[in-house]
């Protein structure tokens, strides 16, 4: 009778000691969930910036990269017009100088509507380009600065809790067993009765063990 008693009594705390800590344990896999889930919404965000910043680059760079050709139109339509007025005279010599201000003036007005930084000139020749890719660079580069435009470590940190998450919910799963096998004790006579309880406190050590491990365990 002694010895159902001191078993009585030590199954009571297991069980009591198994519960507490299945429920923390549990708690423990929510917070994991939470973090999951609000780094996944992060990434997604972080996601959208970087389509949103990469389309607004492109849209100005285009802009510039049309500004460019305009004015590389209008310059080679004031140099052409100054090659025909060395040619010109009389009336035909004045309407070529009013057409030649005027392409000046459409020369000078889209100098300004452009960044002059991104014209790259070829060195064997006199061709130059507008290099709007290393504009939408520089534009995404700047952005970065003061927005998230890097989705991949919010997506891996999210996955990384996601794994902590279901492997604590395993050791729920254990300890969840062994509060099973205590409260089977009291069903049991004999030999069942001390099987049943030391099945119980094998996986209620077993759990609690892996999931103390679980929890500190570094996750990549």
């Amino acid at each position: 009778m002694a010895d159902d008693d001191r078993l009585n009594f030590w199954n009571a705390i297991l069980i009591a000691l198994v519960t507490v800590l299945a429920a923390l344990v549990a708690w423990r896999a929510s917070v994991a969930g939470d973090a999951a889930g609000d780094n996944d919404y992060d990434g997604l965000r972080s996601l959208v910036s970087v389509q949103e910043v990469q389309t607004l680059g492109t849209v100005e760079a285009y802009v510039h990269s049309q500004a460019y050709a305009n004015y590389r139109r209008y310059d080679e339509t004031a140099t052409t017009l100054e090659e025909e007025l060395e040619e010109a005279s009389g009336k035909e010599a004045v309407d070529l100088r009013r057409k030649k201000r005027e392409a000046e003036v459409l020369v000078d007005a889209k100098l300004k509507m452009f960044p002059n930084k991104f014209i790259e000139r070829q060195a064997k020749s006199d061709q130059s380009s507008y290099n709007a890719r290393r504009e939408i660079g520089q534009y995404v580069a700047n952005q970065s600065r003061t927005r998230d435009l890097a989705p991949d470590p919010h997506f891996a940190a999210a996955e990384a809790y996601r794994t902590k998450t279901e492997r604590l919910l395993l050791g729920v799963v254990f300890l969840t067993l062994s509060l099973v096998c205590l409260t089977l004790v009291e069903a049991f006579e004999g030999g069942a009765r001390k099987a049943s309880f030391v099945l119980g406190l094998l996986l209620g050590l077993g759990g609690a063990a892996f999931s103390i491990a679980m929890e500190l365990a570094q996750y990549e």
